[in-house]
């Protein structure tokens, strides 16, 4: 394996932010109202109205990465939450009722929101948080996109849900809702959003200046603190970095030969090893479909905008919509091929996945390698049988390369 790389100064930056971050929601408890949140959540209501915001996926995410993933899902699990659940549900659940976590718990929270643009797993799961906690929940229900065009009537009926959002964080902090501070926080986001679709394009480059897996950590901020200034700054601060690793020729994956997609969301408890792996392969991830889901631009500063935008994003959409959003990033990125992170607990992100690689491969002939895990659960995982098959897939590359 190649010798482990040195944190970069966005990095360690990073890394900085992300305690501070959980550090202030703990301290923050009963002080000033938290809330809950699913990780594609309008945000930017609750950042206006200076309410602490934490997501327990991303807790999820972190514990996964932490190797806590499994001790988590079994407390879960002894509770009678059945292991074929998502497992950052489990994750959150069994740190709930253990007390476990890897940045010392989350908060308890004054409201939960949720926002079922990614799944229908979250309702139940932040009904059962409600029930919990004894708190109010907001649920922002957003219609799937079976045609291309978002309807007029969609977005008339997200913006409307917008509005008792408002009526409810008046309620739960006492306090009306200032919208000039909130056309603020949307322009703020906006921004972070629209350079982190900047960042995410340098990897077009040849060679790549990152990987997918640092992507993986530098999205922390577009997830957990959108809206903010801070994330702003970040990404201020991550383009300059690139750029300045472009202009000296820096390759994230030295002799890069082969450029690839990671699709779907990241093996959390095996980043680091599959990096490693991909590195000495030479092969490098240079885009994810995961990372863009967090490109939330606005079209225009409005409520019908931002509906638009809540409702668009890939997951929500067809299968024609899914195949010419990969065919664009082949082409953009020049892949020679695609990872599909087959997942036993997201089924949304794995919706029609193998008539696409079949669509793919016939329209580019470009190969695909779908390997099965978990975003959380390592029980469902066998890292031996995982590297043969990535070694393999790389051996048909190269045969590719040489034909």
């Amino acid at each position: 394996m190649a010798q482990r790389e040195p944190l970069s100064p966005s990095e360690t930056k990073l890394k900085e932010m992300v305690e501070m971050y959980y550090l202030k929601a703990k301290l923050s408890e009963g002080q000033r109202p938290i809330a809950w949140s699913t990780a594609i959540a309008p945000a930017e209501f609750l950042e206006a109205m200076n309410i602490i915001t934490v997501y327990p996926e991303n807790h999820a995410a972190l514990a996964g990465a932490r190797k806590m993933g499994v001790q988590l899902a079994e407390h879960a699990e002894a509770r009678g939450y059945s292991s074929d659940i998502c497992s950052y549900a489990r994750a959150d659940f069994g740190a709930i009722f253990s007390g476990q976590s890897p940045v010392g718990g989350l908060p308890r929270p004054n409201l939960l929101v949720c926002c079922n643009n990614t799944c229908q797993t979250v309702t139940k799961w932040y009904e059962n948080l409600a029930r919990h906690f004894q708190v109010p929940l907001v649920l922002i229900d957003v219609p799937f996109n079976h045609r291309s065009e978002i309807s007029p009537h969609a977005i008339e009926y997200i913006v409307e849900q917008f509005h008792y959002l408002v009526e409810v964080l008046e309620q739960v902090t006492g306090n009306r809702f200032n919208w000039e501070r909130f056309w603020e926080v949307v322009d703020v986001s906006s921004r972070s959003s629209r350079l982190w679709r900047e960042i995410l394009e340098m990897g077009a480059h040849r060679p790549c200046p990152f990987t997918a897996f640092h992507l993986f950590n530098y999205m922390a901020p577009i997830v957990m603190m959108r809206g903010s200034n801070e994330a702003l700054e970040f990404y201020q601060f991550l383009k300059s970095e690139l750029e300045e690793r472009i202009a000296s020729g820096y390759a994230a994956v030295p002799g890069e030969e082969y450029r690839l997609m990671w699709d779907g969301i990241p093996v959390w408890f095996e980043m680091g090893h599959m990096h490693y792996l991909l590195k000495d392969l030479k092969a490098c991830l240079v885009c994810s479909s995961y990372t863009d889901a967090w490109i939330l631009e606005f079209a225009e500063p409005t409520l019908e905008a931002m509906a638009k935008t809540y409702a668009s994003i890939m997951i929500n959409r067809n299968l024609d919509d899914k195949l010419a959003y990969v065919s664009g990033l082949i082409e953009k990125y020049s892949l020679d091929g695609i990872i599909h992170h087959s997942n036993r607990s997201c089924k949304p992100a794995c919706f029609g996945v193998y008539e696409i690689h079949r669509l793919l491969q016939d329209e580019w002939g470009l190969p695909v390698l779908a390997i099965d895990a978990d975003q959380c659960d390592s029980r469902a995982y066998s890292r031996a049988q995982t590297d043969v098959r990535i070694q393999a897939f790389i051996e048909a590359l190269k045969a590719r390369h040489r034909a």
